[in-house]
Order: C-alpha cells, then sequence, then structure tokens
C-alpha cells in the first residue's frame, strides 16, 4: 500500500482477505473450506452452531451449497435480529432459533441439537461459532502457506503481520504455519473484545490441540503468541474513535473499506505502531479478515 506507507513512513503490504470468493468472503472462508469438507466427509445432514454471525452467516452458504440443512441459535430476540442479516440466512434456507432475554441459548442450543441428532440419526455437525476450533484452524495454516510462498517467489519478507483478534482461528493458523515453514515473523493479534490475558489463553488454548493434530509440541512455541489489547476501545461491538479515524484513513489513502469493529481496529493498532516506529524498517503484512463494513451488526 504505497499511498498509507508514505505516510507512515514504513513498508505496509495487505493480504485481501476479505475477497475470498465464496458467500460473503473473509477469514471465516478460509475456515469453512476444511470444515465444511470435514461435514462432507462425515456423511453430514446438519449443521448447527451458535451466533449471528459472518461466520453462521458463510456457513449458511456452504451448507446450501452442499446439500445440508444449516440450524442456527442466536441470542436475543428475533425483533432485534439485524434485518440485513436476518435476510441472508433467509436466502440460504437456514433454520434460526432464538434464545430472549431470560433463556439460557445454551439450553435451547442442546434441545435443538437433541432433536436434530434424533431426526438425522446422528448426522449432526457442531461448528463453534467463529469457525475456531482444531479444524478451522487449518485455514490459516493454508493463509501462511501462501504467504510463505509470495516471499519465496518476490523475496520479500515479512518481519509482521497485524490482524485483528477475535475466536482465535486465525492467529493460531497463522502460527502453525509459521513454525511448520520455519519462518520468523511475529504475528501481532489487536484484540477486539478481550483483555490481553484473557486472550492469549484463548489463543494458546487452541494452539495446544492443534498442535497435538500436526504433531509436534507447542510448549517450546508459546512465546509466538503476541497480543495487544490496547485498541478494544469502549468494548465489542462498538467502535472506538481510534477505529473510525483507521477507516477512514484507509478508505482515502488506499480505497481500502475495512469495517469499524474488526479491521477498523486492527488498522488503529497498526497505525499506532507505525508511528511509534515499534516496526523499524520492517516489512509489515496486514490482513484484512474482512467485516463487510459493517453491515451485518446490530
Amino acid at each position: 500500500m504505497e499511498a498509507l506507507s508514505a505516510h507512515l513512513g514504513c513498508n505496509i503490504y495487505v493480504m485481501r482477505e476479505d475477497l475470498t470468493g465464496f458467500g460473503l468472503g473473509g477469514n471465516k472462508v478460509r475456515k469453512l473450506d476444511f470444515l465444511l469438507g470435514d461435514a462432507r466427509q462425515k456423511d453430514t445432514k446438519a449443521v448447527i452452531s451458535k451466533k449471528a454471525s459472518s461466520f453462521t452467516r458463510n456457513a449458511a452458504v456452504g451448507c446450501k451449497k452442499f446439500d445440508m440443512e444449516a440450524h442456527f441459535v442466536i441470542d436475543g430476540c428475533e425483533e432485534k435480529h439485524n434485518p440485513h442479516s436476518k435476510r441472508f440466512f433467509e436466502l440460504h434456507d437456514a433454520h434460526l432459533y432464538y434464545a430472549p432475554a431470560g433463556t439460557d441459548m445454551d439450553n435451547v442450543y442442546t434441545e435443538i441439537l437433541a432433536k436434530l441428532q434424533q431426526r438425522v440419526e446422528g448426522k449432526v455437525y457442531e461448528m463453534h461459532p467463529g469457525g475456531s476450533d482444531h479444524i478451522g484452524a487449518l485455514g490459516y495454516l493454508r493463509v501462511f502457506q501462501l504467504i510463505a510462498e509470495f516471499t519465496e517467489k518476490t523475496g520479500i519478507h515479512f518481519d509482521f503481520t497485524v490482524h485483528p483478534a477475535g475466536s482465535t482461528g486465525t492467529q493460531v493458523g497463522l502460527i502453525m504455519g509459521q513454525i511448520i515453514a520455519n519462518y520468523a515473523v511475529k504475528h501481532i493479534g489487536m484484540s477486539v473484545s478481550q483483555p490481553e490475558p484473557v486472550q492469549v489463553k484463548r489463543v494458546a488454548d487452541l494452539c495446544f490441540p492443534t498442535a497435538t493434530m500436526l504433531e509436534f509440541d507447542f510448549k517450546e512455541h508459546e512465546d509466538k503468541i503476541l497480543i495487544d489489547g490496547s485498541f478494544i476501545g469502549p468494548g465489542y461491538p462498538i467502535p472506538s474513535e481510534e477505529s473510525k479515524a483507521a477507516v477512514r484513513l484507509f478508505a482515502q489513502l488506499e480505497g481500502l473499506l475495512l469495517d469499524e469493529i474488526y479491521g477498523g481496529k486492527a488498522a488503529a493498532g497498526l497505525i499506532q505502531y507505525a508511528k511509534t516506529k515499534q516496526f523499524g524498517a520492517g516489512n509489515v503484512l496486514f490482513i484484512h479478515t474482512g467485516g463487510n463494513g459493517g453491515l451485518y451488526y446490530d
């Protein structure tokens, strides 16, 4: 990104993961590549998950394409469901269940799951609400392979990546890829919701089982988990003044559209790091994980 690099005084590149080309795009599609593949391999008839999110909206698209029922339990009442989000689910024949205030969403989920298990003879696939389990994390292991291939082809080595840190699968996959490729890079996850110690633990909790699946011990790699919780702002899913300013800067200098909750907060962190010279002369890769401009937030 030449204009942004000149403005901030460092070398900034972007990986357009918002343009992954299926459904609404974004990092969730990378996870669904593996999750839907796993579900199909297990002859799944119905998929179930929680929340109305970028992940479940993309999951609805995938389920429809591969002839699997999609069932999602949503916290809150139907009347408060973002109409754009609701229409998107309806377009793909997803089944929605609501857990209004005073109702335990986990109990609703358990009840729906039991009914599905009985009706489709156990061929139900449960998905993490953000696709962030050891299977979903493989999506960003593959992404890091693409990054390493780019470096080999061009000679451009990335010293830092910057990305929004939410449900952890993106960062875990990047770390797994880094370890396997023996690539020296710092993956900086800008937390969008959780304080730094909490987010570090969440990432570690997924790194260990994913590494076990990949047949190596993660213990000696824990120092690769890098989280910055300084840019959460007033909370989730609430924009900060810094994220709003970052969205404006990226749009005006590069024509790059970010949402204010995920991409905007990661961009705010990148801008601050650049201004305070924390990147030095290194090459920085900003991973644009999607967000659809915030269209689907309530």
